[in-house]
């Protein structure tokens, strides 16, 4: 009887003093006594200082091209940055509509903006402000995006609003303003001179950018540019051809992934430090007496491991990912490690909480890498479509076989009847990217 005793003991007691080991391991292993000490950031994960004044800095001007009328765009984009404007009236309001809004991967936006010329420039007429805006940020000299910076939030709010972001609605709406205007120009001199500004607001912009977010934005005033290039240039005389300066390369900042990866991970970086400051980054503004108790002791969330854990992984991309552009960063972006291969890689003994934040905040980056490595299939395909319209027709098939092309963008590229075509990388990834894309050439 005794002995059966005892072995229910050990039954019942074994598991319960195993389960309390195990969590008192835990316990030392995941509090804040366990953190790692602070380490600098690697110097690749710093993003570049801007060095130039804010009044020289074209991208105050950007965040400032809605301003109400009779303020300075620099002055008021430079305020909103800092915080100090919130759904201020008198916006700029900005030309929309479908026709203003034509996607030029999907159809000629040329031939469209002039079937819909009258009500186009009858949206252009009502914004004379917001179109003498954009004619002045063309002429700017200087461009520099910096990188979001933590404010003051009120108790309660999330993170993500202590952050400034850029706001490029406005440049988008310019870059299209301008290309209008040259499509729509009644003669060829003024239609050059709106072309020009385009694309020097475009090249304004592409060395300086920083941010993610602000690379896609490029990426996307680019591609759109050369496309629309490449409509317009099918519909001139034989003999005219676009200018050099036109056809010049991208600066190798807009076609290497290492700047914006470098501004994702200091993104990354405030707002954890965000949470930290207001012991909110396990729950919620309310925490009941358990959580209380579990994020003053951090249990389970180590500040330091969690941001060296997320630093390491930056710096493996960038190592690894950072510095190519075109086809062997497209090879090597495919190349990347599937973030949804194992659920396992989600549990960790030690910062287990941390280390999960970590892991959840690893989106894919693989569409990016693409989408920046088009950018050297639609430069070629705009340069080489410009060469083929001065050959005639029936030479064009012989003359695209004698081209000398790295063979991973010869195979993006093909010449169909009165248009070369581009098979994208991005259209991997994307089923809404993957019909090929059209570099119309002039006409048999």
């Amino acid at each position: 009887m005794r002995r059966g005793f005892k072995v229910l003991l050990w039954w019942v007691l074994g598991p319960l003093a195993l389960l309390l080991l195990v969590a008192a391991a835990w316990l030392a292993s995941n509090g804040r006594w366990a953190d790692a000490a602070p380490q600098p950031v690697p110097p690749e994960l710093l993003p570049q200082t801007v060095t130039l004044a804010p009044q020289d800095n074209a991208f105050f001007d950007i965040q400032g091209l809605r301003a109400p009328e009779g303020e300075s765009p620099n002055a008021w984009g430079q305020r909103s940055w800092r915080g100090e404007i919130s759904g201020e009236p008198g916006l700029q309001a900005l030309p929309s509509g479908e026709d203003w809004n034509c996607k030029t991967d999907q159809e000629d936006c040329v031939a469209r903006w002039r079937g819909a010329a009258a009500a186009l420039e009858a949206q252009m007429a009502a914004a004379p402000l917001f179109g003498e805006r954009c004619q002045a940020l063309a002429g700017r000299q200087s461009f520099q995006e910096p990188v979001p910076v933590r404010r003051l939030r009120p108790a309660g709010s999330v993170a993500y609003e202590a952050l400034s972001l850029p706001q490029f609605a406005g440049l988008v709406a310019c870059m299209r303003w301008l290309q209008t205007e040259a499509v729509l120009a009644p003669d060829a001199q003024r239609a050059a001179s709106a072309w020009g500004k385009a694309d020097a607001l475009m090249r304004l912009v592409a060395p300086g950018v920083q941010t993610l977010f602000g690379h896609a934005v490029a990426w996307s005033l680019v591609m759109r540019q050369q496309q629309l290039l490449a409509q317009w240039a099918a519909r001139q005389p034989a003999g005219h051809a676009l200018p050099a300066t036109w056809l010049a390369p991208l600066p190798s900042r807009l076609l290497q992934p290492r700047f914006w990866m470098a501004a994702e991970s200091h993104y990354q970086r405030e707002t954890i430090a965000d949470l930290n400051e207001h012991g909110d980054q396990m729950f919620d503004a309310d925490p009941n007496l358990l959580q209380a108790w579990a994020g003053r002791y951090s249990l389970g969330y180590l500040p330091q491991l969690t941001t060296q854990a997320m630093n390491a992984h930056w710096l493996a991309g960038i190592r690894s990912v950072g510095q190519l552009q075109g086809p062997s960063l497209a090879q090597q972006g495919r190349a990347m490690p599937d973030p949804e291969a194992s659920w396992w890689r989600y549990f960790h003994w030690r910062n287990t909480a941390g280390q999960l934040l970590a892991d959840i905040a690893r989106p894919a980056f693989d569409s990016y890498f693409l989408r920046q490595a088009d950018l050297v299939l639609y430069q070629a395909a705009l340069e080489l479509s410009q060469q083929l319209n001065a050959v005639p027709a029936a030479d064009r098939a012989g003359w695209w076989q004698r081209q000398t092309l790295d063979p991973r963008i010869r195979e993006r590229l093909q010449l169909e009847g009165d248009a070369l075509t581009v098979r994208t990388w991005r259209g991997e990834v994307e089923s809404q990217q993957a019909p090929s894309v059209r570099f119309p050439l002039r006409p048999s």
